[in-house]
């Protein structure tokens, strides 16, 4: 078990539904948030306060696939998270079916 099941794990022994733990999880880890440096991340995106999609899950705004940072944030080294192009894909909760 890696470092994002076990706080996954943790957080679900809480009793907290999804949203809650999307909410806990911004306000543990939002500042780390890179974001909106990522070439992909545009005015949409910034307009509708998005990021930590790798937690909060897909943009809905369109974006288009370009370099992605995924792996040089932060929050990916902390969680040790598997997966990228969250803004386009999804959360990694939902990419490794858990």
């Amino acid at each position: 078990m890696d470092k994002f099941e076990e706080k996954m794990g943790e957080l679900a022994s809480e009793g907290l539904s999804d949203e809650e733990i999307g909410k806990k999880l911004l306000d543990e880890m939002g500042d780390l948030c890179i974001c909106p440096d990522c070439p992909m991340y545009n005015q949409c995106a910034e307009k509708n306060y998005e990021g930590l999609y790798c937690i909060l899950g897909l943009s809905k705004c369109k974006l288009e696939e370009d370099d992605c940072i995924c792996q040089e944030c932060e929050v990916a080294e902390e969680l040790e998270l598997k997966n990228d192009l969250f803004c386009i894909t999804g959360p990694e909760k939902e990419l490794r079916g858990l």
